[in-house]
């Protein structure tokens, strides 16, 4: 009985390592970031964008985002060759200002439980020049 089960978790970890458990594959081809206004009701809303564009094997690719004080994680859209490119707002605010800041976002490419992750950070950008 104990060879038997010893023979079952050689198996179970041969076949694990068997498997294409690889982190997925994730190159930026552009990250461009720039900030945008609109006046709404008498507030000048800022928004920091990113425009990026890249390729994965990974089965999707998502974008950390935060405004307001809510943070989320926003899933590009992959084509038929697992490319992306898109303009995806990063941060926004409702008070927008003259000030310089430096942003920052993770891009995260995902297959099955694996990940493989991008930390991007911006020049140092404002709303109103």
């Amino acid at each position: 009985m104990k060879k038997i089960f010893i023979s079952i978790i050689a198996m179970f970890f041969l076949l694990l390592s068997g498997c294409s458990c690889n982190p997925p594959e994730l190159t930026l081809t552009k990250a461009d970031w720039y900030t945008t206004t609109e006046i709404r009701d008498g507030l000048t809303f800022g928004f920091v964008h990113l425009s990026v564009s890249g390729t994965t094997n990974g089965d999707r690719v998502t974008v950390i985002t935060y405004g307001d004080g809510i943070i989320s994680e926003e899933e590009l859209s992959l084509d038929q060759e697992n490319s992306f490119d898109q303009d995806i707002i990063i941060k926004f605010t409702h008070m927008a200002d003259n000030e310089f800041q430096v942003y920052s976002t993770v891009i995260t490419a995902y297959r099955g439980h694996r990940t493989t992750k991008i930390n991007l950070e911006s020049k140092a950008l404002a709303y109103l020049e």
